[in-house]
């Protein structure tokens, strides 16, 4: 970071220069977590979207590698998936097996007169994902009349033995399976009368196993994004949570029901890694932290866009059902520097913290609010979480204070709102502090707020009781560095 690159996190991937937004082709593979992303290398706004690609060992230290994918006369190259083809099931990668790379060709639609200039395409790889070769046979699932046709999800589904491509279909998506990963034929679709919905198609879906802790039990996750009337409102990720039988999803929940991943403005397009290792065990996830209204505007200057931090699914049973949960990837634990531990017991109003965090922080408690009480967390100047209990419910405020002097920007930048987090019980809190981000998550994880922070005061976070009490039964503000 310089005085000319001052939101540039310090462990958030971010492209070194030009737009980035979806993350892509999320796949472990001899002993690489690959990353690619939709990228446009010029340091203006949206353009030609490639594919830009980076690799870590630990999730947290990336290599840029060469780009992917970059568009071509077929068209642009918009999101998708990885996987391994450790069977050589399409014949593309040779004994040794190798990467496949599903990815929707977006024609220009001033090219000619095509009404539907959307179509998924797929690339190979043999060598550890460094070279790409596109498949000759492209699109390998023509459009099938369909003006938003885009964004496929691929995995292996063994007890049927078939490749499983889930792929949006506008305001829903659609569920194709393959023996091969080549010839490819409709099962279902799932999503009218689902769900959240806006004016805009459904991106980004993906669906996975993953299962129900402390049970022997396991259940499907489906994730979809809405573009614009999220929960903050602006962009976001709902989820729901059923069964797929190889075919079908089902939602065990009723069609009303909205789940959302996180409950910020800058959390969106979220995408689970394939192939991790059994004796790894995670359900990992990565979302685009940005917000579509304003991804434009951002003051970053010569670089557009950064990732989440990565983070670990869990599937737990709560009063409302069975629900996603979040924590932030325990490799962070290798760059943390204990700064204070916050004194435990009962504290009324008054100040408990204020710390510099010139770079990167982490604050991590747990305690319980008396009835009548707030608690106001202030990341910078600019930006505060309030925790709540008021009339035997719990909730938390988002609020924001000043401009940063971008009209665009600020004139959708996040407001206030308050999520309700039901009834009065024990909390535990983890927010990640990166330069231009906060990540909250709360509950062991069940909620989340992700936003980013722009402004030019000093980065210094504030704990501070407003009223009432809390009884804090634990407390670490942890400083977060790489060293020399």
């Amino acid at each position: 970071m310089t005085k000319q690159d001052p939101y540039r996190p310090l462990f958030h991937f971010t492209p070194a220069f030009g737009w980035m937004n979806d993350p892509n082709g999320l796949v472990y593979h001899r002993g690489e977590f690959h990353l690619c992303y939709q990228y446009y290398p010029m340091d203006t706004v949206w353009g030609p979207m490639h594919w830009g690609h980076a690799v870590s060992r630990d999730l947290l230290s990336w290599e840029h590698l060469p780009i992917a994918l970059a568009p071509d006369a077929a068209g642009m190259c918009f999101s998708g998936t990885a996987i391994a083809d450790a069977a050589n099931s399409t014949g593309l990668v040779g004994p040794e097996g190798g990467l496949l790379a599903y990815y929707t060709i977006a024609a220009e639609k001033s090219e000619g007169d095509r009404d539907f200039p959307q179509s998924q395409g797929l690339a190979y790889s043999t060598d550890g994902g460094r070279r790409w070769q596109r498949y000759a046979g492209n699109p390998v699932l023509p459009n099938p009349g369909l003006q938003d046709f885009r964004d496929p999800k691929v995995f292996w589904h063994a007890p049927s033995q078939h490749w499983i491509m889930v792929v949006t279909l506008g305001q829903k998506v659609g569920i194709y399976r393959s023996a091969d990963g080549l010839d490819w034929r409709f099962c279902s679709e799932f999503g009218e009368g689902e769900g959240a919905h806006d004016h805009l198609a459904w991106e980004c879906p993906d669906l996975f196993e993953i299962p129900v802790e402390g049970s022997d039990e396991s259940r499907w996750i489906l994730i979809v994004g809405i573009q614009r009337q999220a929960y903050a409102p602006g962009s976001g990720t709902q989820y729901f949570v059923g069964r797929f039988d190889g075919e079908r999803f089902v939602n065990d929940n009723t069609a009303d029901t909205v789940l959302w991943l996180d409950h910020g403005r800058d959390y969106y397009a979220s995408q689970t890694w394939a192939d991790v290792p059994a004796e790894d065990g995670r359900r990992l996830v990565l979302g685009w932290m940005s917000c579509w209204p304003y991804a434009n505007q951002t003051p970053t200057g010569h670089w557009r866009s950064a990732m989440s931090l990565p983070q670990t699914l869990t599937l737990k049973a709560t009063d409302q059902g069975l629900r996603l949960h979040r924590a932030f990837v325990a490799e962070l634990e290798a760059f943390e520097r204990p700064e204070r531990v916050l004194a435990c017991g009962e504290h009324g109003a008054g100040e408990l913290l204020a710390a510099d965090w010139p770079e990167a922080a982490r604050l991590q408690l747990a305690f319980e609010l008396a009835e009548g009480s707030e608690l106001r967390i202030s990341p910078t100047e600019e930006a505060d979480f309030i925790l709540f209990r008021r009339d035997g419910r719990l909730g938390l405020r988002s609020r924001r204070r000043g401009r940063i002097g971008v009209a665009e920007f600020d004139e959708h930048y996040p407001h206030d709102y308050d999520l309700d987090l039901g009834a009065p019980r024990p909390l535990s809190l983890d927010l990640l502090l990166d330069r231009c981000s906060a990540e909250l998550l709360l509950d062991d994880g069940h909620y989340g707020m992700t936003q980013l922070l722009f402004g030019d005061s000093p980065r210094r976070c504030r704990l501070e009781v407003e009223r009432g009490s809390l009884v804090l039964e634990q407390g670490h503000w942890l400083g977060l560095s790489r060293g020399a």
